[in-house]
């Protein structure tokens, strides 16, 4: 069996900011995002979902935004803006 140290005082590296963290950041008031859903398989929530992601990543930043479903039936087009 490997012997296993102990070390102290490692300090823990911050988490990044991930994809949507950097989109989140460079959007502007009134920008928006459009996801396109393809309707296949367990990716028929992926545009709901990422818009979700990017809200999240602009609250955790102190902004805000919406999302709304587009009109349209096959593929589903979701859309997210910052309004804040």
């Amino acid at each position: 069996m490997t012997e296993v140290k102990i070390e102290k005082n490692i300090p823990i590296p911050r988490m990044g900011r991930g994809k949507f963290g950097r989109y989140a950041e460079e959007m502007n008031v009134g920008d928006s995002i459009l996801f396109i859903d393809d309707d296949t398989g367990f990716k028929t929530k992926y545009a709901d979902g990422m818009c979700q992601s990017v809200i999240r990543a602009l609250k955790s930043s102190g902004k805000d935004g919406s999302k709304r479903r587009m009109n349209n039936d096959r593929p589903k087009h979701w859309r997210v803006w910052r309004t804040k």
